[in-house]
Formats: structure tokens, C-alpha cells, sequence
């Protein structure tokens, strides 16, 4: 049985813990210790008992059960994250609930940080932004494939992992806002408290639930914009000044002036940002064929993302963002 006890965070916040050192989740994960405390839940590094991989526990604490919006995010992210299978998703390898009634997730560590740390650096090489962008848009390609509309692609969503690679992987995070389009029972978005006022497309903005894929590759855009020049192209002192200039102000124009932004790269990232969605690129499959010229391998992303597919293994990772 698990037990309760209290303890601090490495900066002396308190925290409950409801498994301990030691203990064996689901009769096959030994929690070794505590990794991160986040408004998701309570984390453990763990590892499998008998294989000796590394695992990543996740606990909800007895706040989120009670918060009904945070657990239908909860469960609905599940729901898209099983149905899902590509490197740059993350993937669910084991659920279910602990002695004391918590529910928990097994996922594949990450080590890394997310896009938004990164840019408070500036912004990135162009290559590298391309790079990182086009994986955005394979996960969002599987994704729509499905029916599945994420409806919150931010900077604070793309976590670049660690891998032995030289570069980052992308992981797509928190699709516990996402839109099926088989589905009538839709979560509606309350207000932004969940989302990026300016990631939100139009569209969005006066519906959320009557949108389609054409409402991600706006993120999208969004996002390669700001990771070109570093900063988002619509500001405000408020909420309802940025959802404004989103819907009524000036439209964003990437500087084709830009010392290492091309003239294609620069008309690419506009057409993403049209408010009106029929003059968007067609797919997320499209927008990767537009800007592969000016990533650091053309030609070759789509191939290689549907091999690495082939292969992965089954234990992937889960997001720690906070909503």
C-alpha cells in the first residue's frame, strides 16, 4: 500500500508524496526518487523492475481529481497521446491508479528544456528554427491525420529532449485542450488561462470548437516567426489587446531584410499567418515540403520521421509543462 508522507521541494516548497523510495508501482516500476513538482502532478524518476529501463512517474494529486476541468484535460490528452504514434509525440506507456485511489502515468523521462527558455536567449539560427519547426509539423501531421486538432501550439509546448544526437528532439506537449473532429462532446477552452492569447487563430477566437487543422498551422507560424526574430509579432499590455491586434491590427511581416531569412522563408511563414484560413497551407505535410529548402537536411525530414516511427520503442515521454 502507499503512504503518505510530507517533504520539501529543493526550494523548500512542501510537498506530499504519496509513493515513496522504493515502492513498486503496477507490480513492475520501483520509484527511485523525486524529479519535479508542476500544477500537473507529482514526479518520480522510476525504473522498470526487471528490464531496468528508466521511467517517468507521474502522480495527480488529490487537487486535480477534484478540479473537473483539469482531469477532463487530463483524460483527454490520454486519449490523444494513446491514439497517437510518432517520435515527436509523446507516447503513454503504462496508466492506471494507485492503492490510494490516485491515478498516475508511466512515461519515457525527458531532459531538456522547452522553446519559450530558449528564446529568452534570442532567436535561432535559421536552419536550426526550420529544423525544429518541420518536427513541430510531422507530430501536427499524424495528429490531423487522426482527426486531432491540438488547438495550442506555443513555444512553452515544444520541449527540446536531449538525445546523443547533436541536435534536440522535438516533443509536441499538452494536448489536453485538443479538438477531435469525430467527436461531438468537445472541451471548450475557458477564456486563455490555458492557451497563448496570441497562438490563437481567428477562428479560434470566435469558436473554439468550430476550427480545423488550418487553426494549428497559424500556431505554427506564430511559432517559426518567433523563433527567426525572437520576439512574437503581436503585443499588448493586456490579453484583450493582443487578441485585437490578433483579430483587427496590422498583419505581422516577417523583415525580408532579415540578415539569414530568405525571401521564401520569410512569404512561407506569411501564408501561415492569413486570417483567413482557406488561403493557409493546405496540410501540415505541405508546410513541411514548403520550408524543407531552408532546413539543415531537404528532402529528407518526411522519410526519415516515418522510419524513426518504424522503430521507436514502446517507452516514450510525457510532458511535464504546466497548464
Amino acid at each position: 500500500m502507499s503512504s503518505e508522507s510530507v517533504g520539501e521541494t529543493p526550494a523548500g516548497q512542501k510537498i506530499r508524496h504519496f509513493v515513496q523510495p522504493g515502492e513498486i508501482v503496477a507490480g513492475r516500476y520501483r520509484v527511485e526518487d523525486f524529479a519535479a513538482l508542476s500544477p500537473r502532478g507529482t514526479f518520480y524518476r522510476a525504473r522498470h523492475a526487471s528490464l531496468g529501463f528508466k521511467v517517468l512517474l507521474q502522480v495527480l494529486g488529490p487537487e486535480i481529481a477534484r478540479d473537473g476541468l483539469i482531469w477532463r484535460r487530463f483524460a483527454r490528452e490520454l486519449r490523444a497521446l494513446g491514439a497517437l504514434h510518432n517520435q515527436h509525440v509523446v507516447r503513454v506507456h503504462d496508466a492506471g491508479t494507485l492503492p490510494c485511489g490516485l491515478r498516475y502515468l508511466i512515461t519515457e523521462p525527458l531532459e531538456g528544456e522547452d522553446l519559450s527558455q530558449v528564446l529568452t536567449r534570442g532567436p535561432l539560427p535559421t536552419e536550426l528554427a526550420v529544423d525544429y519547426v518541420c518536427q513541430v509539423c510531422t507530430a501536427l501531421s499524424d495528429a490531423h491525420g487522426l482527426g486531432i486538432v491540438h488547438r495550442n501550439v506555443r513555444p512553452e509546448n515544444v520541449f527540446l529532449a536531449r538525445t546523443r544526437a547533436a541536435q534536440p528532439m522535438v516533443k509536441l506537449l499538452d494536448f489536453g485542450v485538443a479538438l477531435f473532429l469525430w467527436d461531438a462532446r468537445q472541451l471548450t477552452i475557458p477564456g486563455c488561462g490555458f492557451v497563448s492569447p496570441a497562438y490563437l487563430s481567428p477562428e479560434q477566437l470566435r469558436n473554439p470548437n468550430a476550427v480545423d487543422h488550418r487553426s494549428d498551422l497559424w500556431a505554427v507560424g506564430l511559432l517559426a516567426f518567433e523563433a527567426l526574430v525572437g520576439h512574437s509579432p503581436f503585443t499588448g499590455f493586456s490579453a484583450a489587446q493582443v487578441l485585437r491586434a490578433v483579430t483587427e491590427g496590422p498583419m505581422p511581416l516577417l523583415p525580408l531584410s532579415c540578415p539569414g531569412i530568405p525571401r521564401g522563408l520569410a512569404l512561407t511563414v506569411q501564408q501561415c499567418l492569413e486570417r483567413d484560413a482557406a488561403r493557409r497551407p493546405e496540410s501540415a505535410d505541405e508546410l513541411i515540403r514548403m520550408l524543407e529548402p531552408f532546413s539543415s537536411r531537404p528532402g529528407t525530414r518526411r522519410k526519415n520521421a516515418v522510419l524513426a516511427d518504424a522503430v521507436t520503442p514502446t517507452n516514450v515521454a510525457i510532458c511535464t509543462a504546466g497548464a
